[in-house]
């Protein structure tokens, strides 16, 4: 089940989008990616082996639909974020190492995490709190939604807080194990699609710099914490 900017069939995609209308009211590039880049929205029945997804060679992001409403409007703003690094060109080189690759990976999980954490708690302080709620109920992102919240209450800086989230991302063993196991399969398997030789290639240091982006303009601090 997907469409196409108005998104006003099939029935599933219209729903989501027009309960997501508090969030691209209060975030306008992520309006700009939804309705101005040509991007595809598909709502899933079932998903086995992820929540949502986003397909560059199709310009498609695939949310499962058997989620509760909060939980894929948070996925969502999360794919969203991907499919911004992919069209601001941030994305990891081919020729990198395969192992850079997946640092590079592992960064681009942590902003798209830090920037949902991000959107779900502006809309938390306007009095909506049903994306932060998923969130903080999620275990592969409460511990990073409850240090978020401790910053924020702590010193009340947008910036500081999606950067103790970014470096949070990393603290979680399952977590890295899980997406170190999907970045290198992807690499792998881009890799015998091509038939291009193994790369060596290691991360620029200004990677970094490029990447970390806040949703609502301006930048955050972040690097590898490693």
């Amino acid at each position: 089940m997907c469409g196409r900017d108005p998104f006003n069939a099939p029935s599933e995609v219209a729903y989501l989008v027009s309960e997501m209308e508090a969030v691209l009211t209060a975030f306008a590039t992520l309006r700009q990616l939804l309705t101005e880049t040509g991007l595809e929205l598909c709502i899933a029945e079932h998903m086995f082996d992820a929540h949502g997804y986003f397909e560059p060679e199709s310009n498609r992001i695939v949310i499962n639909g058997s989620l509760p409403l909060g939980l894929q409007q948070a996925i969502m703003v999360h794919e969203l974020r991907h499919a911004d690094q992919f069209i601001s060109g941030i994305c990891p080189s081919p020729d990198l190492a395969m192992g850079e690759n997946a640092r590079a990976v592992f960064a681009m999980e942590a902003d798209a995490s830090a920037t949902s954490l991000v959107v779900a708690w502006a809309l938390r302080e306007a009095g909506n709190p049903q994306l932060w709620d998923a969130l903080a109920a999620w275990p592969m992102q409460q511990d990073i939604a409850q240090i978020f919240a401790d910053e924020m209450r702590a010193s009340n800086d947008i910036g500081k807080a999606a950067s103790a989230a970014f470096d949070a991302w990393y603290d979680n063993k399952t977590r890295l194990d899980l997406y170190y196991v999907a970045a290198c399969s992807s690499y792998l398997d881009s890799e015998d699609k091509s038939h291009r030789l193994r790369g060596i290639g290691e991360l620029d240091i200004a990677f970094y710099g490029r990447l970390c982006r806040l949703p609502g303009g301006g930048s955050y601090t972040c690097a590898d914490p490693r």
